[in-house]
């Protein structure tokens, strides 16, 4: 499903931007009112700072300038600090958090709300995004080519989108803000210390990367080019145990143990990515500038899991596993032991292929001393296709082969390990085949994902020859989004060479067999990729196959006063300004019967804010914010894939067309002709009111304390409610519409879905400690560190019912670091902590689900030396030795504990284990 509701002037737009995309290859543009982090270094007579320290003051120097509440991430930072995606290194900023996906930091959490809250831009404008929801998933975007980042906690009405969150804007380089030419190279070998858990995936990668950046004599015109190339391995050891209440059983002692089918394996993946980013910049005079700039980045994201689901349920295939001897004094148990077992050996084909590209253009024009006008259009768009291809393996169909007798042995962090019987590496002992009775022998889903986006701003200024107020600006912004989802679900079925849906393995697919470490459940390794070509399985679509297209056009009217003059004798600075938002969306899906179900809705929002920045004292400040804010439903909430049935209590067939047509009774809510259930293409936005303060003490240019508070009211919050709406739309697409002609009130209706229901709040305390220890004690130059703490408490409370968690939300988190840089050398240690949170991991249909994650904390170091003897070749060259996950932490989720009664134990057991392993790095770097 292509998207249909882009006109033709935005198809123009997107020709034009094409053509531009294919004369230069550009970056970076669209300031807000934060100044750009830049390299600190002076020429001539002055000290020069560069590295570590010279990135903490630029980073400083631009949340102090900033006019909202800001935190600010520069080049060296995402460059060089231990990072293997963008991810991390925005995680170590205060009330920043980054969840773990496959073993790569990927959603980004801002204080307490997940990453469908918060709105990513590149270059201040919007972006589409890789998922099937609005989150970003930062490891698309590499950090070499990222110039700084800015994460806005406080928005204003100038800002291209902000959600209730906040947003990050991703920024390139600006090519005239160097002031002379550069180039560097780069190459780093990785490698993961789990090492090869699959014989077809090995644990080493490589990332290479170039850029150069020129100007003319003149310094009017100014371009740059970056390119990066990687191949990063993960190797992941993943246990499932399945704890919650309704998936154990219990002894006559009370204790604990699993009653459902864990699962348990290892997956090994490479992430390839190839990236291009590059700018041109054209300022001829003081009253004219243009710029254009452009990015590009295709991953192939492939893996395989190899592993085994153990059915150890009573209702499990042929007969039910059988409980034999369960030990421990509980409340979970130390082992327990299963017989008659028929593990299912799943090879699980994982790949996502996905190619993002975005192209931008500035024009601002001063057409005199105090007017100017900005012009400003972007255009990005994804394409995606994600595979996961599942070949079954086991000893029979159904159970009709040898059982198994399995001992697991529980331990406390969740790392359980299996004992048994049979050995599942052993050609033969296996077969292709179904082994649980479900008429299919594998699942194919081949996902396809399309989003579309231009984003066009016209705005004009005026500069006031001093006075309190230094600008006024108004402006219209318009967005225009297409997205679409196929699920494209394709069952197996046996094909050539199975008998009563089973057949050996193929030698010639045989390529060894996994490592599980400590887990005891090696499986044998075959590449089932032939399987699918050779008419060993034949393929049928799956009849529930989920397919939907969300539209979205967006009118942004603002106007914003820019301050900075002084209040009795004390300086201010900030903005206050008003934007009004006129939504326009709509849902094409499927309704019952296969009937296309196209859904639209409208709604508006005034969306005030201010921000005001005073300076109390000499380099100290006091922050206050207010705004308003939203953020639009999740994408597959509004997705228009609906069931509709006709109440025969309400209404009645009386002519069997399958069509009602008589009113028997009405009296809603409890008497109602149609029901209605799926997706809710008519939600409104998630708001927020929100209040900030925050004082902050500049020492020097790389020390300062900074200590926040916020809260949040959070209004028409998302939760799945049955509820009472008009269903005229869906009526009439269902074919229903012609009831009603003469009864009407029949369009009011019940539906059970998403709705907006649900009020709740968030308030919390930030504080952060940044420290240059030379400033303070000589002996200590050259030292420096780092730390910050965030607490917040979180609730949602929908009326009449328990509290529900907010994705994403850690009641605590905190981030430090220590590092040494002097003479050539440098050395850092960097830790980050997130208290539990509901966590989104991937399910057994590819998408993601809740599940509670425990606290983590990972810690990263670094050791470098650069080089630095004039007119030696070696002069600029730096080596860097890196490691990410130092104690090698892994992810968990757990489930709470109740005894026989539903009473809660108030404890919990892991259910989710993942080892991702220690990952080096090793870099050769070199600036000309």
């Amino acid at each position: 499903m292509k998207a249909n509701g882009i006109n033709a002037s935005a198809r123009l737009l997107c020709g034009a931007a094409t053509f531009l995309a294919l004369a230069v290859t550009g970056t970076p543009v669209m300031a807000q009112e934060v100044e750009e982090p830049a390299a600190v270094e002076d020429e001539g007579e002055d000290i020069v700072v560069t590295g570590i320290r010279g990135s903490i003051q630029s980073s400083l120097d631009a949340k102090r300038n900033a006019t909202s509440i800001v935190e600010v991430i520069s080049s060296e930072d995402l460059g060089l600090l231990p990072d293997l995606s963008i991810a991390d290194s925005l995680a170590r900023l205060p009330g920043v958090t980054a969840q773990r996906v496959r073993g790569r930091s990927q959603q980004v959490s801002i204080r307490g709300l997940g990453p469908d809250f918060s709105l990513a831009l590149l270059n201040g404008r919007e972006v589409v995004s890789a998922g099937n929801n609005r989150g970003i998933e930062f490891d698309q975007f590499p950090s070499e080519l990222i110039g700084s980042g800015v994460v806005y906690k406080t928005g204003d009405a100038q800002l291209a989108s902000i959600g209730i969150a906040g947003a990050v804007d991703l920024r390139t380089v600006k090519p005239l803000d160097s002031k002379k030419r550069q180039m560097t190279l780069s190459g780093t070998y990785t490698i993961n210390d789990n090492g090869s858990l699959n014989p077809d995936f090995g644990a080493d990668g490589y990332r290479f990367f170039g850029s150069y950046i020129d100007q003319n004599a003149d310094g009017t015109i100014g371009w740059s080019i970056g390119a990066t190339v990687q191949s990063i391995p993960t190797q992941i050891i993943q246990r499932e145990l399945k704890t919650n209440n309704g998936q154990i059983a219990r002894t006559p002692a009370g204790v604990i143990f699993p009653r459902d089918n864990p699962r348990q394996g290892v997956q090994s993946r490479e992430f390839k990515r190839t990236s291009v980013a590059g700018s041109l910049q054209f300022e001829p005079t003081d009253t004219f500038s243009l710029t254009i700039d452009s990015f590009y980045t295709a991953t192939d994201d492939s893996g395989i899991f190899r592993g085994t689901e153990t059915p150890i349920a009573s209702w499990s295939t042929n007969g039910g596993a059988q409980v034999g001897a369960v030990t421990g004094s509980g409340p979970f148990a130390e082992s327990a032991t299963y017989r008659n077992v028929f593990p299912i050996l799943r090879t699980d084909t994982q790949g996502a292929d996905s190619s993002i590209f975005a192209i931008g253009g500035n024009m601002e024009w001063k057409a005199t001393d105090n007017l100017g006008f900005v012009l400003d259009y972007g255009y990005s768009t994804l394409d995606r296709d994600d595979v996961n291809y599942e070949s079954y393996a086991g000893t029979g169909r159904n159970g009709s082969g040898p059982a198994d007798t399995l001992t697991f042995n529980f331990n406390p962090n969740g790392e359980y390990t299996i004992d048994g019987l049979i050995d599942y590496t052993n050609p033969a002992n296996v077969l292709l085949t179904d082994p649980g009775g479900w008429g299919q022998v594998g699942f194919l889903r081949v996902p396809e994902t399309n989003d579309e986006l231009h984003q066009l701003r016209a705005e004009a200024y005026w500069e006031f020859d001093g006075g309190f107020i230094d600008r006024i600006v108004a402006g219209w912004l318009y967005t225009d989004r297409s997205k679409d989802f196929d699920n494209n679900g394709i069952f197996l079925r046996p094909g050539a060479g199975f008998v009563n849906s089973s057949r050996a393995i193929p030698s010639d697919t045989i390529i060894g067999s996994t490592n599980t470490k400590g887990i005891g459940q090696d499986i044998i390794a075959y590449n089932p990729a032939s399987l699918l070509t050779n008419g060993a399985y034949t393929l049928q679509a799956a009849t529930d196959d989920t397919e939907w297209l969300v539209d979205e056009q967006v009118h942004n009217f603002y106007i914003q006063a820019n301050i900075d003059g002084e209040v009795g004798s004390v300086p201010v600075r900030g903005n206050i300004g008003l934007r009004y938002v006129d939504t326009s969306q709509s849902s094409t899906g499927t309704i019952s019967g296969g009937r296309v179900n196209e859904v639209s809705a409208n709604y508006d929002n005034w969306l005030p804010s201010a921000n005001l920045s005073f300076e109390v004292m000499e380099d100290t400040f006091i922050r206050v914010a207010y705004a308003k804010s939203i953020t639009r439903a999740r994408l597959d909430q509004l997705a228009a894939n609906q069931n509709i049935n006709v109440n025969p209590l309400s209404c009645s067939d009386t002519n069997a067309d399958q069509i009602p047509d008589t009113v028997i009774g009405f009296n809603p809510p409890a008497l109602v002709c149609f029901n209605l259930s799926g997706g809710n293409p008519t939600l409104q936005p998630y708001r927020s009111t929100s209040f900030d303060i925050s004082f902050e003490k500049y020492f020097s240019p790389g020390t300062a304390i900074i200590i926040a508070a916020f809260h949040k009211d959070l209004s028409d919050w998302v939760i799945n409610q049955p509820t009472i709406l008009d269903l005229t739309q869906q009526i009439e697409n269902a074919g229903f519409g012609s009831i009603l002609t003469n009864a009407p009130q029949l369009a009011t209706g019940a539906f059970d879905g998403p709705v907006n229901f649900s009020d709740g709040n968030i308030t919390g305390i930030e504080g952060t400690v940044r420290v240059n220890f030379g400033d303070f004690i000589d002996a200590l130059d050259g030292f420096g560190g780092f730390y910050s703490v965030t607490y917040s408490d979180a609730k949602i409370d929908p009326p009449g019912q328990n509290p529900i968690r907010i994705p994403g939300y850690s009641d605590l988190t905190w981030s430090s670091d220590i590092f040494y840089e002097k003479y050539g050398f440098r050395a850092k240690l960097a830790a980050r902590y997130r208290g539990g949170f509901l966590s989104e991991v991937p399910n057994f249909a590819g998408g993601l689900e809740g599940a509670e994650a425990l606290s983590e904390t990972i810690l990263d170091a670094q050791l470098g030396y650069t080089f630095e003897k004039e007119g030696s070749v070696l002069n600029g060259v730096q080596v860097l030795a890196e490691v990410f996950n130092l104690t090698d932490q892994p992810f968990r989720t757990q489930n709470e504990l109740f005894n026989a009664g539903g009473a809660s134990l108030g404890t919990s057991f892991p259910s989710r284990h993942e080892i991702y392993g220690r990952t080096f790095q090793f870099t050769i770097r070199k600036s000309f």
